[in-house]
């Protein structure tokens, strides 16, 4: 299991991470494209307030924004493995095209 030992905000929305492994190095975390809550990272003051989560090993800001380390890692990492494809490729089996109607309930 990955977890995140330390993390430093850098200018830029980036963090400078080490992980238990020993991994370590900076991550673009990207508000911008996340969106939603993460847009909250934009303001200095909120994304320069990170702190790693000692019981999940996650880095985390004030109002519930928290990022998955195990991604984190493999975005880190380079890894472009197929372990963690099947929970994407699962969603995406079992969505249906914009262009066929859900199927109608019997009333």
């Amino acid at each position: 299991m990955n977890r995140i030992v330390s993390a430093e905000p850098l200018p830029g929305c980036r963090l400078k991470v080490a992980f238990n492994d020993g991994l370590s190095g900076v991550f673009a975390v990207e508000p911008e494209r996340r969106g939603g809550v993460f847009l909250k990272l934009l303001d200095a003051k909120v994304f320069n307030a990170v702190s790693v989560n000692p019981d999940f090993g996650c880095v985390e800001w004030p109002g519930g924004i928290d990022l998955c380390p195990d991604v984190m890692h493999e975005a880190m990492a380079g890894c472009k493995s197929e372990k963690g494809r099947p929970m994407a490729a699962a969603l995406h089996e079992s969505a249906r095209p914009a262009d066929k109607p859900s199927p109608k309930r019997k009333a």
